[in-house]
């Protein structure tokens, strides 16, 4: 991965961030701290929210698509407890922050992305590409559908809401994986689930959450 060197601007509004995230209770791994030292927020957002970018508010990117609020992202990230080696499997790309937060956690591991729009999924690619992040992967499918052809998958993290967890997804968890999804219709419910050999268990459960909607077979319907 390419080293960033962050402009004096950006750092200062970066740590203010992370004192914030902290300070609320939205950050507590330092593992997690780092990956969003080294993968500089600026670098996935469109030039037209630049100055927004160290805000904790999700922002507009395409497709009438969102890159993630910072502290959902941490939260999400921690509760996957991502360790180095592992291949994951996102649901939705967006602009790929948080596929590069986790491409840095897992390390010597693969992450494959799954992206339903296009434009988006070029977006990403190009975002992944500049900071030389070679160790994930857009593919352009539906989402809802996982990615059958690298699975089992150690964590699926899902970055949309979905009523229910789509089952080819749980199909695609390996055993004592982990899989973290909002369910819900209007405001959704922040969910940790693993799958054991006696089937899965809820691990964490947290409510008031806002994602866009799951595109696909098993999403909403456009």
């Amino acid at each position: 991965m390419k080293q960033i060197k962050i402009e004096k601007k950006y750092e200062i509004e970066l740590n203010d961030l992370i004192n914030l995230l902290r300070d609320s209770g939205f950050l507590n791994d330092d593992n997690v701290e780092s990956a969003f030292r080294n993968i500089p927020r600026h670098e996935f957002v469109l030039t037209s929210e630049l100055d927004r970018a160290y805000y904790n508010e999700p922002l507009s990117i395409m497709s009438n698509q969102t890159i993630s609020q910072p502290g959902v992202v941490s939260r999400m990230t921690e509760w996957l407890d991502i360790q180095d080696g592992q291949k994951i499997l996102e649901i939705g790309t967006g602009s790929a922050w948080q596929t590069a937060i986790l491409s840095y956690l897992v390390g010597t591991g693969t992450v494959y992305s799954v992206e339903i729009h296009p434009e988006l999924a070029n977006f990403a690619r190009e975002n992944l590409e500049k900071l030389e992040i070679d160790n994930a992967h857009v593919i352009l499918g539906d989402g809802s559908l996982g990615y059958a052809v690298a699975s089992p998958y150690d964590r699926i993290i899902i970055t949309a809401a979905c009523t229910e967890i789509p089952l080819p997804l749980l199909e695609q968890l390996g055993e004592n994986g982990l899989i973290i999804a909002p369910v819900g219709d209007f405001t959704q419910s922040l969910v940790l689930l693993q799958k054991t050999s006696e089937g899965i268990v809820e691990i964490k459960n947290q409510s008031n959450y806002v994602f866009v909607p799951l595109l696909g077979k098993f999403g909403k319907k456009e």
